[in-house]
């Protein structure tokens, strides 16, 4: 019985060896410039965190440092003209000390506004005077007056600027400190005279008896906490930023970003988060709003961002933040450069240890690969070659020693035992146990005409190797198509086709073998005749049937072969050559498979020895692309329409035919034989039940 072959899967060594190491050493390298990066990369994170809080906490430092001031002046001023220190009704007094104030306090200006819309402000010019604004509204219509005070205190007259005169009583500075109870900070907005972005700081004051009558207020432009945030870099390119409760941009590194034009020539300090145009910062902010979280990281379009949230104290009256967001990068930049550095020459050692991990194992599975590739030759017994493998590996010097040793048991045990079929059995898997099975195959006998003759003329061992030289050409011929060896019967060879392994063609197969025989023993023949040697002339029968084939004998000693009517069939038609003085007689099953590839001609229906059914025989004479194809031809054709005259006892014409065959083709003894058997039943025809068969009486 057969077994399927398993299929293998795996690797080969060398293969195994180069993965292992380049796994090993690849896993080694990355967990190492892994840990070092992403270790670096936590420190680095850690300290970008501190140095944010640093920088949140040094703007919120500057920028109270650069606002509460004022609160503390305009607390003052309330104070001492509520105590009558400063009459806030002498104009020229409050002009003086207002002036004074912006001398020695480097603001841009500080005003009085009162509750019948009069309004006196000092603010500071870029050369140092400070411009004195008067408006008085005790008269109608209201007054503008403004004049300059140089550091000296020399005056000088302005020509008044025609447009609106400035009331007080409407300023977001002025309803915002009357309306509440201390100190009040505006939103940011263009100041009235300077038109630069700030805010004002104001601050109600009131009679002794607790009445309102005005407001003082300072005002505050931001250009100098945008300068200090410009210098204040967190990172390479981080912002800095500070905003209100609405997300508008209270201080920003670029000042010119916090105004803007709005189509009629206004210009609007209320610039939100999203009008920035930065979306890195807009995306922060939404994150923020999600999860309220102080700092946090976050991606956007492929980068990596860190973001820190930092409120003013509770202290300061504006509920504002200080933002800051910064490229993760800033920070890691520099250890991603030094990683990538890292991975490339990570990359060299890793090719390099390749290289050498390659050599390493081209040393050690080229032996093994010799010697597998020296084990498949011996499983198909192929044990001709000799083979040299060198190694300093122990183990596979041990291998080659006990290969070497296997093969030279093999090469004698081969000389018992066919390879060819030991060969065939291993690569169809087999088995080795009693048993077989039916199947259709192509049975071939050959003999040799003569041969107790020529065993009479040789010695013994002249005998033994002409034989051997004899059987070993029709061996080859028979192997080199596929054949299986039988066995050997003194002189003669048994041969079948379709076992063990399966033949769709073996009809065809057996009798192109029988062909090639015989051509290749017309040479021998001339060859060993010429050194005097005796011919061997051979005879071969081929039949195609059902056959048992398998191990045949006992569990020590067997023999693959086959068995049955079919063997015998083909054993009686090698010797029914000798009836017809042929060389090649086949079977009609035979002759059915194969016929239009091959030149036959009907030679008889017979009943051999033993058996009562009749066979139809055929002669095969040639391949139809034979040199001499067309005269086999016209022989096969003629003798044809001759033996379908014998066959419907049409005896003279039979003769005819055969009389002209016989004249034609003088050496051909079948043309001979039908052209007496019609000439001898023309004369005393057979009896009427005579049916065509032709009984062979011997083997």
């Amino acid at each position: 019985m057969t077994n399927s072959k398993p299929v293998r899967r795996g690797f080969t060594l060398r293969t195994s060896i180069l993965t292992a190491f380049v796994c090993l050493l690849a896993a080694t390298v990355l967990a190492i410039v892994g840990y070092n990066y992403y270790s670096n990369k936590k420190v680095i994170l850690s300290l970008s965190n501190d140095l944010i809080q640093q920088a949140s906490q040094a703007t919120i430092e500057k920028t109270l440092r650069y606002l509460l001031p004022a609160e503390t002046i305009m607390e003052i001023s309330t104070g001492i003209s509520t105590q009558g220190t400063l009459s806030v009704e002498d104009k020229k007094e409050l002009e003086t000390y207002t002036s004074k104030l912006l001398q020695f306090y480097d603001r841009p200006s500080i005003f009085y506004g009162d509750e019948r819309g009069n309004f006196l402000g000092s603010r500071k010019l870029a050369d140092g005077r400070v411009r004195i604004t008067v408006i008085d509204r005790t008269v109608q219509p209201p007054v503008r007056i403004m004049r300059d005070r140089s550091p000296d205190g020399t005056e000088s007259d302005v020509p008044n600027i025609a447009g609106d005169i400035l009331d007080p009583r409407v300023r977001p500075w002025y309803t915002g400190a009357k309306d509440g109870k201390g100190i009040f900070w505006t939103d940011m907005y263009n100041f009235y005279a300077s038109k630069a972005p700030g805010v004002t700081v104001s601050y109600p004051v009131r009679d002794k008896h607790g009445k309102f009558i005005g407001v003082f207020g300072m005002d505050i432009e931001l250009d100098e906490i945008c300068n200090f945030l410009q210098r204040q870099k967190v990172g390479k390119t981080g912002l800095t930023f500070i905003v209100n409760e609405k997300d508008e941009i209270i201080a920003f590194p670029d000042v010119s970003r916090l105004v803007k034009e709005d189509g009629t020539g206004s210009r609007s300090t209320h610039i939100h988060i999203d009008e920035l145009g930065e979306d890195w910062v807009s995306t922060a902010f939404l994150e923020y709003q999600a999860t309220n979280n102080p700092r946090f990281t976050f991606d956007h379009s492929g980068h990596r961002y860190i973001a820190s949230f930092t409120a003013f104290p509770e202290t300061f009256a504006k509920r504002w933040k200080i933002v800051q967001v910064v490229p993760e990068d800033d920070f890691v930049g520099a250890i991603k450069s030094a990683h990538e550095t890292m991975l490339l020459i990570s990359l060299a050692i890793l090719l390099l240890g390749v290289l050498l991990a390659g050599i390493l194992a081209k040393s050690i599975s080229r032996p093994i690969a010799s010697l597998t590739a020296e084990t498949k030759r011996i499983k198909d017994l192929q044990l001709g070659s000799n083979f040299d493998i060198s190694s300093r590996i122990l183990e596979i010097q041990s291998m080659v020693e006990a290969i070497s040793a296997m093969k030279n048991g093999l090469r004698a045990f081969e000389r018992y035992v066919p390879s060819a079929l030991v060969r065939q059995l291993i690569r169809t898997g087999e088995e080795t146990r009693i048993g077989g099975k039916k199947k259709e195959l192509t049975i071939f006998f050959s003999d040799i005409e003569g041969s107790a003759r020529i065993a009479e003329e040789m010695t013994p061992e002249s005998l033994m190797l002409h034989l051997s030289e004899y059987l070993e050409e029709l061996t080859g011929m028979i192997i080199d198509q596929r054949g299986t060896i039988d066995k050997y019967i003194g002189d003669a060879v048994m041969a079948f086709w379709g076992a063990p392994i399966d033949e769709k063609d073996h009809a065809f197969l057996a009798c192109r073998a029988a062909l090639l025989c015989q051509k290749r023993l017309v040479a021998l023949n001339a060859r060993w005749e010429q050194s005097g040697k005796p011919c061997l002339p051979t005879r071969i029968g081929i039949h195609t049937g059902e056959a048992v084939v398998g191990n045949i004998g006992s569990m020590e000693r067997m023999n693959y072969s086959v068995m049955g009517d079919a063997v015998n069939l083909a054993s009686r038609l090698e010797s029914a050559n000798k009836a017809y003085g042929t060389r090649i007689i086949v079977s009609h099953a035979t002759y059915q498979q194969v016929a239009d590839r091959f030149i036959f001609r009907p030679l008889d229906i017979i009943a051999v020895q033993g058996k009562k059914n009749a066979v139809k025989i055929y002669e095969l004479a040639a391949e139809l692309d034979d040199a001499s194809g067309d005269r086999l031809m016209a022989l096969s054709r003629e003798f044809a329409s001759g033996f379908a005259a014998y066959q419907a006892k049409d005896w003279d014409k039979g003769a005819e035919i055969f009389g002209q065959l016989a004249d034609r083709f003088p050496g051909d003894k079948p043309a001979k034989i039908y052209f007496s058997r019609c000439d001898r039943f023309s004369k005393e025809p057979p009896a009427t039940d005579w049916d065509g068969v032709f009984r062979l009486e011997s083997k």
